[in-house]
């Protein structure tokens, strides 16, 4: 039964010092928490082809109509665009080859830039012939009609 007076006493005497330490630890945790940087984005690697495209495409009540975009290429890494830059000439006909293919229909109706733009990446990535898929996606920064 002394043992048990003992153990009281010992534990009454501490029990400021534990709660102190928990909360200090709690409110260590909430201040560490709140002063993190906010997550970053993942890098991107980008590909500029320079300039506007400009292409004929199909409008029987318009038959010099055009379409003028300017697009981004997003790449798998840095070294990746800088190998695209050899072969500019290669990516600029193939984003002109699918810009031509365009009906009316194609831009007024659906207006769907994002499978456009995953047109085009396929068909730079199969006119570059890489083993691996240099371009991963595609953005435009500009899109109209001329």
């Amino acid at each position: 039964m002394e043992d048990v007076c003992v153990m009281k006493k010992v534990f009454s005497r501490f029990t400021p010092i534990i709660v102190f330490i928990l909360v200090s630890m709690l409110a260590l945790f909430v201040i560490t928490a709140c002063d993190s940087p906010p997550p970053r984005i993942a890098e991107i690697f980008t590909y500029n082809p320079g300039g506007q495209f400009t292409t004929n495409f199909t409008w029987e009540t318009r038959p010099q109509a055009q379409v003028r975009c300017a697009i981004i290429f997003v790449v798998i890494d840095e070294r990746a665009a800088e190998e695209l830059a050899d072969f500019n000439f290669v990516i600029r006909n193939a984003v002109l080859s699918v810009l031509g293919e365009l009906t009316i229909e194609d831009i007024t109706v659906d207006r769907d830039l994002n499978s456009l733009a995953e047109r085009i990446v396929e068909q730079v990535n199969e006119d570059l012939g890489a083993t691996t898929e240099l371009i991963t996606g595609a953005y435009f920064t500009e899109f109209g009609l001329a």
